[in-house]
């Protein structure tokens, strides 16, 4: 069954006949990833939460800043300025798809590039 020409709200339909529960976590300010030597604080963060077979897994979008960890008193901050390499949830490339009128892989690929902006990429391949 393909996702092209498929409504929204067929395609969540769809995901939880399949026992996929995806929802937006709202009020999230920041996300910190802590290692052993350093800490990644993702501000403004878009969380995602995708319940699936009993699981929960969480796809996080926003800007990366590290920060490394020291035993003394002081920690240096680094500054990158570097886009996470977002994930693209299979609803949004589907929505895209079908709006666009290409497949998945395409969907998906433009929202990389958009950084997971739905109308943006929907747009980018009406214009291709």
């Amino acid at each position: 069954m393909g996702f092209r020409g498929m409504s929204p709200k067929q395609l969540a339909r769809m995901m939880k006949k399949m026992g996929i529960e995806q929802k937006e976590i709202p009020g999230v300010k920041e996300v910190v990833i802590r290692f052993e030597d350093k800490e990644w604080m993702i501000s403004n963060p878009q969380v995602t939460m995708v319940k699936q077979g009993g699981s929960e897994t969480f796809q996080i979008g926003g800007e990366r800043t590290e920060r490394g960890l020291t035993t003394g008193a002081a920690s240096e901050e680094i500054s990158e300025s570097k886009e996470q390499e977002i994930e693209i949830p299979m609803e949004d490339a589907a929505l895209v798809a079908s709006q666009a009128g290409v497949d998945i892989e395409q969907a998906k690929e433009a929202l990389k590039e958009t950084n997971g902006d739905l109308a943006a990429a929907i747009l980018r391949l009406k214009k291709s």
